[in-house]
């Protein structure tokens, strides 16, 4: 189905759940941290188109956009108001190496923007979103693991740099 419209929304306008350990909403982006060993959600409210040309919309794809130090994206989901109406769980990003004690990404650090799983996200099939829509994300912040290797001495503040959050519309069959 050709996309009908998209909407999005810029990082800087993500809403923690719970009081970030620290925040920074600057013109490129919302910074957030976490205490090692907790969690967080984060929501982002979209503009919510419901008819367009005399025809409904649905929700065909959402994206995510962020950087990560000391932590991972676990579960993204799709609320239609109250109602939660899909949830994904995300793909862990590509490891970050440790260099010199720094975490630093690889000389090769480049990934395709769009990502299935990653910073695409996809319903089975297109969704009916009639109330309003809210992306809502699970962080987890944690430092123990680095290149799969539990290094339980190394105890750090996370950070989850949001950029955008967006969502495709299709013309409802």
């Amino acid at each position: 189905m050709p996309i009908k419209m998209a909407t999005w929304l810029h990082g800087n306008g993500a809403q923690p759940e719970f009081a970030p350990f620290s925040q920074r909403r600057m013109a490129g982006s919302g910074l957030f941290g976490g205490v090692d060993g907790s969690h967080n959600f984060f929501h982002f409210p979209l503009t919510t188109p419901v008819i367009v040309d005399d025809r409904r919309l649905m929700l065909s794809k959402i994206f995510v956009f962020a950087r990560q130090r000391f932590c991972v994206l676990r579960d993204v989901f799709i609320y239609d108001a109250d109602y939660r109406a899909y949830h994904f769980i995300a793909q862990p990003p590509p490891l970050i190496k440790a260099v010199s004690g720094l975490m630093q990404p690889p000389p090769d650090h480049t990934h395709p923007r769009f990502v299935e799983g990653l910073t695409m996200f996809t319903p089975s099939e297109p969704l009916p979103i009639n109330l309003g829509l809210s992306i809502s994300v699970k962080v987890n912040f944690d430092s123990t693991v680095i290149n799969g290797v539990t290094a339980p001495q190394i105890r750090n503040l996370g950070a989850i740099e949001f950029y955008s959050v967006g969502a495709d519309w299709v013309l409802a069959p």
